[in-house]
């Protein structure tokens, strides 16, 4: 009973950890992709990010684009536009707790969940490629994603860099 309990105590510490993440992808079929070979950041309208967090999604999608052979340029053939939404979430983990009784043909039970893990940061992520020629939208990824709301900044660091890793997981599109 005691081993039991220590295995229920550290599966809840590790669901508490992890963050759900979820990306979509969408792109133009038409469009060539391996005709692109630069890029820069267009935060016109500004992203919403944080100003620490936008450094973090620049540093890990630079090192990806670039090792996809991409170029940072002034004149680029491609814009990449972030945008971002932000708002606070109770934490979706709970500890179920049950209590039952019975007896002959009729049964009799309770339970609830208690949240766990203190509330998150829920993150929607827009990222746009714009083509610099025709001013049009030719690939967009939106990922979703939880993060502790007191999160230390090594924490941030290592959500922004598997959230940026899965974003451009399918970029360029196989065509």
């Amino acid at each position: 009973m005691k081993i039991q309990f220590y295995v229920l105590l550290v599966s809840a510490y590790l669901l508490v950890g992890c963050g759900s993440m979820y990306v979509d992808y969408d792109y133009d079929q038409e469009i060539d992709f391996s005709s692109f070979e630069s890029y820069q950041y267009d935060f016109q309208e500004g992203s919403e990010l944080s100003e620490f967090d936008e450094r973090r999604f620049i540093k890990y999608t630079d090192s990806i684009l670039s090792s996809k052979r991409y170029k940072r340029a002034e004149r680029p053939d491609i814009w990449v536009v972030v945008r971002a939404e932000e708002y606070e979430i109770q934490s979706r983990n709970t500890l179920g707790v049950g209590v039952g009784s019975g007896g002959g043909n009729v049964g009799v039970g309770v339970s609830g969940g208690i949240p766990i893990g203190g509330n998150e940061l829920h993150q929607i992520i827009e990222v746009s490629f714009i083509d610099n020629k025709n001013n049009s939208v030719v690939w967009e990824a939106r990922s979703e994603s939880d993060l502790k709301l007191k999160s230390k900044p090594a924490q941030r660091d290592a959500h922004f860099r598997k959230l940026v890793s899965k974003i451009f997981k399918k970029y360029p599109p196989e065509q």
